[in-house]
């Protein structure tokens, strides 16, 4: 169904690989949801990403210190697509073009290959639809494909879930902020998404493990929550998320080191996560929608 609608790089790259089985939705209700409006679906370059995302990546996410620079997004790619990342987490944009060529929303992400060759987890740093196409199944046809592009670059590993970061319910420094971050938080929770908490067993409060270093040198650390959205296709439903998530951890430092951020930020980061760690000995891990 969605053969004609993918790129030639694409198509080659999901050769194999059964789209479906990654999805959420059904292929009637993506024929009548989202199929109509889109021109092309693609893996995108360093240079269509200057040219028809970077705009609406931007406006999607207009607080800095949330939003990677762009010139570190094109020069990632243009590596990526020179085959110049060895040994590196592979980097994909899978971004969506409509009728007149025109960026409808994409995802970023990374694919950790985990330590022991077992598990490989998309990381989706960004993912975001122009508002015209909202309510139309494009994000739920972005999350299919991240798995399954996933999927081809893990080889034999297994890719139980995307990981991504969201803010907490009611977080923010405004209210507008606050409205944001709870309306997101229902809609990640709709669309199947678990929270990885600590539940803290003196008061029963629930607590993040999770600290994202400041993007560029100065920023201070940010407080958010891992989320984890199962993939469709596993039905081994036995995955131990604790043992798991010890080499995720390391995974997602180790990328944001080999993709060159800054080192200071970063150990911050695992030094806040490492005192969480020792005071999380009695907590109980859990996940929450």
């Amino acid at each position: 169904m969605l053969a004609s609608k993918l790129s030639k790089r694409l198509a080659n790259h999901l050769s194999g690989i059964d789209i479906q089985r990654y999805s959420r939705v059904s292929p009637s209700r993506l024929a009548e949801s989202a199929l109509p409006k889109i021109g092309l679906i693609e893996l995108v370059s360093a240079e269509d990403f200057s040219q028809l995302y970077d705009e609406l990546y931007t406006a999607m996410f207009p607080h800095q210190g949330e939003r990677e620079r762009s010139s570190l997004i094109v020069e990632r790619l243009q590596k990526e697509f020179a085959g110049c990342r060895q040994n590196l987490a592979p980097y994909r944009i899978i971004g969506i073009r409509d009728y007149e060529g025109k960026a409808i929303g994409a995802a970023q992400f990374s694919v950790l290959l985990l330590a022991g060759n077992k598990y490989a987890v998309p990381y989706v740093q960004y993912i975001y639809v122009r508002e015209k196409n909202r309510r139309q199944d494009m994000a739920e046809l972005l999350h299919t494909l991240t798995l399954a592009v996933a999927t081809a670059d893990a080889a034999q590993r297994t890719v139980p879930f995307e990981l991504f970061e969201t803010e907490p319910p009611n977080h923010g420094d405004d209210e507008n902020r606050k409205t944001n971050a709870t309306q997101r938080a229902l809609i990640h929770a709709k669309a199947g998404a678990i929270a990885i908490m600590l539940h803290r067993p003196n008061d029963g409060a629930l607590i993040s493990p999770h600290v994202q270093p400041g993007l560029e040198i100065g920023d201070p650390p940010l407080s958010l929550v891992w989320a984890i959205r199962p993939s469709p296709a596993i039905t081994d439903k036995n995955i131990d998320i604790v043992e798991l998530g010890l080499t995720l951890v390391a995974a997602y430092y180790q990328s944001l080191r080999d993709e060159g951020f800054p080192e200071a930020n970063i150990r911050v980061a695992e030094e806040i996560v490492a005192l969480e760690d020792e005071l999380s000995a009695d907590y109980t891990s859990t996940m929450t929608a």
